[in-house]
């Protein structure tokens, strides 16, 4: 397998979403690269709080914990359930506290190179533009107008229903930001 950095960390999260832990050897087996490439995407993922390292291996780390970083849009906690985290081109690592702050900061930035969040429900990483967000719902977590994030549309449409809000893919949650004056050109 012969990918790019940011192939291959997707792809540590996607087997750790369906084995919970993986050991260092079976993913140098797995990648097909050298134990020091897999180190070096591990700590990348660790810094950017996708994945916790632990001794011989890597896990992903428990969503419903709060961590000690701040958000880049507004200075409050990142809480891992709600964890919004860019990497830029020479990569800097950018994280907001939730889902509508990280749009906020993807619209502004143009130097992003991957864009990765937390599904609401389930805590799993997902990719930013195959999100689908519920905006406006009466579960406001953290900023507002709230934007939660949902792996799929179907279960966007489920929280919809009990929740209420507007089920949005990425450019119409970006043009509700804007029309809603949230988004500052």
């Amino acid at each position: 397998m012969d990918n790019t950095p940011a192939e291959r960390r997707e792809q540590i999260v996607a087997w750790l979403r369906e084995d919970q832990l993986l050991r260092i050897d079976e993913l140098v087996q797995r990648l097909g690269v050298s134990t020091m490439t897999v180190h070096r995407d591990l700590t990348a993922l660790s810094e950017a709080g996708l994945v916790e390292k632990v001794h011989g291996g890597v896990r992903l780390p428990d969503p419903n914990l709060v961590t000690t970083e701040t958000c880049q849009m507004c200075q409050m906690p990142v809480k891992r359930r709600l964890h919004f985290v860019l990497t830029t081109r020479d990569n800097a690592v950018i994280r907001a506290c939730c889902p509508h702050c990280g749009l906020l900061l993807l619209h502004a930035r143009t130097d992003v190179k991957t864009a990765l969040l937390r599904d609401f429900i389930y805590g799993r990483i997902i990719n930013v533009h195959q999100a689908y967000y519920v905006v406006e719902s009466r579960i406001a977590v953290c900023c507002v107008p709230s934007v939660l994030a949902f792996a799929s549309q179907t279960d966007a449409a489920d929280f919809q229903q009990g929740f209420g809000g507007q089920v949005m893919q990425l450019t119409q949650a970006y043009a509700f930001l804007s029309h809603s004056h949230h988004i500052h050109s």
